[in-house]
Parts: structure tokens; C-alpha cells; sequence
């Protein structure tokens, strides 16, 4: 067996700058490529099993760059770009009208009253988009407490 992860191991190495230029190619970056060309390793390392022996290596490593890149898309499309949330306040400071500042100096005021546990929350829940599952798991309690802490959160910054 171990003869066999040798020469898995050995083909890898073989194909690496191969799969760097692929890599690089369909990312359009040299960075950006050599990020998803570790990722596909380590992909590849880690689904061995699943590499039929005697078939073209390259051919399935390529695969896995494509397949990686395309989970990369669908990754920043569906979460879009993060900015935190002291950059937004920043910039939304100095770009918005006057009414609009105020507004959103009332309602950055109103979050910082909350209690640190409602806060933390809030913050979780909207603007890293977390579920609730997750938001309990990340803070170690319940995820009925994380609807209560949300609920009277949101009360306070509608009152």
C-alpha cells in the first residue's frame, strides 16, 4: 500500500507545474492560481482513494482546479464583498447627506448601547450572515437564547 501513495505522491509532484500554469490560467492571477493549486493538493491528497490508477493524473487534477475554482465563484457571489463594519461607518460618514448621517450616527449609536451579548448577536446575525445554528455554535449557547438575544436587540434599536 504504501508503494502505491508513493507513486501517487511521485505522479503529484510530476504534474504540479502543469497544474500551476492551469491553475493560474483560469484564475488570472499568479497568487490567486497558486492558492487554487493548493487547494487542488490538498483536494487530491485527501480523495487519493478515489484516483483510479493507470488514468491520466492530469486530466483529474485539472478537474479538481476547475471544480475549486468554480466552488470559489459561487463562494464570492453568494457572499459578495465583506467590508467591516467600522470601514462601512467610515465611509458612510463622509458620502451620505446630512440626513442620512444622522441616521446612521443614531442607529450606530443605538448598537453600541446594546448589551455586548445582543451586540455581538446582531453583529453575527446581519452582518456575517450566520445562521442561527452557527451563531450558537460560535458562542456556546443555545440557539433559542440566540433568537431571545436577537429578538430584544432588534426591539431596542426599532424603539
Amino acid at each position: 500500500m504504501t508503494h502505491r501513495h508513493d507513486r501517487f505522491e511521485q505522479e503529484l509532484k510530476m504534474e504540479m507545474p502543469h497544474l500551476r500554469r492551469y491553475a493560474r490560467s483560469v484564475s488570472g492571477s499568479s497568487e490567486t492560481g497558486d492558492d487554487l493549486m493548493q487547494t487542488a493538493f490538498e483536494r487530491a491528497l485527501r480523495n487519493r482513494a478515489q484516483y483510479t490508477s493507470g488514468t491520466e493524473m492530469r486530466r483529474w487534477l485539472f478537474t479538481i482546479v476547475r471544480n475549486a475554482y468554480l466552488d470559489e465563484c459561487r463562494k464570492k457571489d453568494r457572499c459578495g464583498t465583506h467590508v467591516p463594519l467600522e470601514e462601512w461607518y467610515h465611509e458612510a460618514q463622509f458620502a451620505a447627506p446630512q440626513d442620512t448621517h444622522l441616521e446612521l450616527t443614531d442607529v450606530a449609536s443605538r448598537i453600541e448601547n446594546l448589551r455586548a451579548e445582543e451586540r455581538d448577536v446582531l453583529q453575527l446575525c446581519v452582518f456575517s450572515e450566520l445562521s442561527h445554528d452557527q451563531i450558537a455554535t460560535r458562542m456556546g449557547v443555545a440557539v433559542g437564547t440566540v433568537k431571545s438575544r436577537l429578538s430584544r436587540a432588534r426591539r431596542s434599536l426599532n424603539s
